[in-house]
């Protein structure tokens, strides 16, 4: 007997829709549900804790620009209530010192439809931001 498939939840649906257009270089989808004040959390080096949109896409324009050497590839999506989490491998490209992907995991919370609030965690931020300020 074949297990049966159920349907994805709109978040859930939302954000694998949001990777698959970033991880083609596309970011307009993430705009669309963007909330306004959105909240975002990361590393220091990462330019740490920022609230709005324009924030966040400074942030995600390092990973999914065209061309892009430190590129993100989601792995892995789970989802609990209004939150989606992502978990993958960032590809530092043609850095001597990096013999494996980097992991991250982004947590991605929803409030009537709309993105509130997100954090990205790195395995080793120091390290990435070190990579990217060589790009």
């Amino acid at each position: 007997m074949k297990g049966k498939m159920t349907a994805m939840s709109p978040a859930l649906q939302t954000i694998t829709d949001v990777y698959a257009s970033m991880e083609q270089g596309n970011i307009g989808k993430l705009l669309t549900i963007l909330d306004d004040s959105v909240l975002v959390y990361t590393a220091q080096c990462m330019g740490g804790n920022r609230r709005g949109r324009e924030r966040i896409l400074q942030l995600i324009s390092l990973f999914y620009r065209p061309g892009s050497r430190a590129p993100k590839t989601a792995g892995h999506y789970m989802e609990q209530g209004n939150t989606v989490i992502v978990l993958g491998d960032i590809r530092m490209r043609d850095w001597e010192s990096i013999d494996s992907p980097m992991s991250f995991a982004d947590i991605w919370v929803f409030d009537n439809n709309r993105i509130i609030s997100v954090v990205f965690y790195y395995r080793d931020p120091e390290l990435l931001c070190e990579y990217l300020s060589r790009q």
